[in-house]
């Protein structure tokens, strides 16, 4: 066959070759003919019944990203579930049903495609890309609605590793597939501004779209390779398979430069199951800064002790030599757990969460330390509590740690020696952060709940998201003032929220002394590669953090982060 050489635009870094899956997607047909008034109500309950299964998705999706990459990829699904209660969508779609007689198809169809087409005109890339997750709605909407006919990805093959390609590939399709599978992506339709570019790039996985090419002559490839930085796709030979991220090289060579902030700063993962390992590696994470372990949590029964240490052990020894730090379990009522059966509260992240309701649940809490204790047999291991607010509750959740430890040695099983650290997140432990110092080995810095509680801010407000600033002043000021503390103690300290993996933030946190940036998997090699250009002595040091410090607004901060 001849070779196949066809231009398109890189949209995520890399470069990939290996054998093709086509995503086929069907389109969804609807009823032609219309019904009687009498069955608008029952229309009207149909549309009902699919908003609400579509949000409990979208919700997974939501979730999910969160877990996986953090708040702002959270973000994509959040906003598709803004959709399903537009009054100029989901109402407009209820009121043909019941002005026009349509079935809840029909109207839907009707309202999304002018939306499309409106959004389609607008001579900005940014809102025609917005018109792919109408559609994303859309597709999952008529699926809820008339069975799962749609997108194939449930046909994704169960073993070996694929360059995907796609005509048009939505949000919820890119966050379904098994990510450590994905070679690379293959994007007929679409721009760098799409959300399912965001979400490759997040995960590190190369991708071209917009190529200059017919669906029909892109399937006819069987084997292939693409570059995502110089944005082509050419037919390669079978049996040829990698993938490679186009900083990978550059960073081995400056990875542990004498004189740079890497030679004594460790860039590790935040995950949230076995499941993101390949990730870790991936990456070359140099360790885990955040396990999330609520994930186990969020099923219909609660997780077992062997369950538990199975999914920590897995982590554990999968990131030796370097450390695995798991957080205990740090959920509340604004998370869907049906297990732990938490109750509504009028303000969940000032409530009864995380260290709170483990307190509250000591059965819960003593299976989970017991299972972080018999894991740590596996290799290097930390544990850290979240939301502490006062000296008590860090002595009182370290006391029921050795408790547990002592039953488990007690019944003949082996433990590994555990770092014990908290997070700073709450004002008030930022604040004592040297009467806390005294009391663990690391301290490890929430940024996103640190800035929300400084701020009163709630993070989750899309209304409220130009106040949510993690450049603020008094925020890097609290993290400047618990990093002078762990230093006078003698112990490490990392960040582990969204900061951490902010390429702005980087030198500045390096300077500061922090020992540990945790960040999603895709942020480490653009982490990586910004600190590996910088070079501090002591003094140089001490002016770059004075000046930032000295700033009174964001703007002012980040003159002097962009200046450095």
């Amino acid at each position: 066959m001849k070779e196949k050489f066809l231009q398109g635009i890189g949209v995520s870094s890399g470069h990939a070759q290996g054998q093709v899956w086509v995503l086929k997607t069907q389109t969804l047909e609807t009823n032609k003919e219309f019904i009687g008034d009498a069955d608008s109500s029952q229309e009207l309950g149909r549309l009902q019944n699919a908003i609400e299964l579509t949000a409990k998705n979208l919700t997974h999706y939501e979730e999910k990203a969160r877990l996986e990459q953090g708040d702002e990829v959270a973000q994509i699904f959040v906003a598709h579930k803004l959709l399903l209660s537009d009054p100029s969508f989901m109402g407009e779609a209820q009121k043909r049903i019941e002005s026009k007689s349509l079935t809840a198809e029909q109207a839907l169809r009707e309202v999304a495609e002018e939306a499309v087409k409106m959004l389609k005109s607008i001579p900005d890339p940014y809102f025609q890309e917005r018109a792919v997750d109408v559609q994303d709605v859309l597709e999952q909407l008529l699926q809820n609605l008339l069975g799962p006919k749609g997108s194939s990805i449930s046909s994704f093959p169960e073993e070996g590793n694929w360059i995907v390609l796609a005509e048009e590939l939505t949000p919820a399709q890119t966050i379904s597939l098994p990510k450590e599978r994905v070679l690379g992506f293959i994007v007929l339709k679409g721009g760098k501004t799409s959300h399912a570019a965001i979400l490759a790039r997040t995960y590190g996985i190369p991708a071209v779209s917009g190529v200059d090419a017919s669906w029909q002559e892109l399937t006819g490839l069987e084997w292939a390779e693409l570059d995502g930085d110089e944005g082509w796709v050419k037919e390669s030979l079978a049996g040829m398979m990698s993938t490679k991220t186009s900083v990978d090289t550059v960073m081995e060579e400056q990875e542990y430069l004498p004189g740079t902030p890497l030679a004594d700063m460790v860039l590790a993962a935040n995950v949230g199951s076995p499941a993101d390992i390949p990730l870790i590696q991936n990456f070359k994470a140099q360790g885990v800064g955040l396990y999330r372990t609520e994930f186990l949590f969020m099923g219909e029964k609660l997780p077992s002790e062997e369950e538990q240490i199975e999914a920590y052990s897995k982590v554990i020894a999968a990131c030796a030599p370097h450390l695995t730090v798991i957080r205990t379990l740090d959920i509340g009522g604004d998370k869907k757990a049906p297990a732990l059966n938490l109750p509504k509260e009028q303000n969940p992240f000032l409530g009864v969460r995380a260290l709170r309701l483990c307190f509250q649940r000591p059965d819960i809490f003593n299976v989970q330390l017991r299972a972080i204790w018999r894991a740590s047999a596996a290799g290097p291991t930390a544990v850290m509590f979240p939301m502490i607010a006062t000296l008590e509750e860090l002595e009182k959740a370290k006391e029921l740690l050795y408790l547990a430890r002592d039953e488990v040695i007690n019944e003949g099983y082996t433990v590994g020696k555990l770092e014990v650290g908290m997070m700073i997140e709450i004002p008030s432990a930022a604040w004592n952060a040297k009467s806390f110092a005294a009391k663990v080995d690391f301290f490890s810095i929430g940024t996103n709940d640190l800035t929300q509680y400084m701020l009163a801010v709630d993070r989750e407000n899309n209304e409220l998201m130009n106040l949510y600033q993690p450049y603020h002043p008094a925020v890097l000021g609290m993290i400047a003032r618990v990093s002078q503390a762990a230093e006078k103690a003698d112990i490490w300290v990392g960040i582990c929220g969204e900061a951490g993996g902010d390429r702005l933030l980087a030198p500045f946190f390096a300077a500061l002394g922090i020992k540990e940036l945790s960040m999603a998997p895709g942020s480490l090699t653009h982490v990586r590669q910004t600190l590996a250009k910088f070079k501090f002595d002591a003094e140089e040091k001490r002016r770059f953090v004075e000046s930032v410090l000295d700033c009174a607004t964001v703007g002012e901060v980040l003159e002097q982060l962009k200046r450095i």
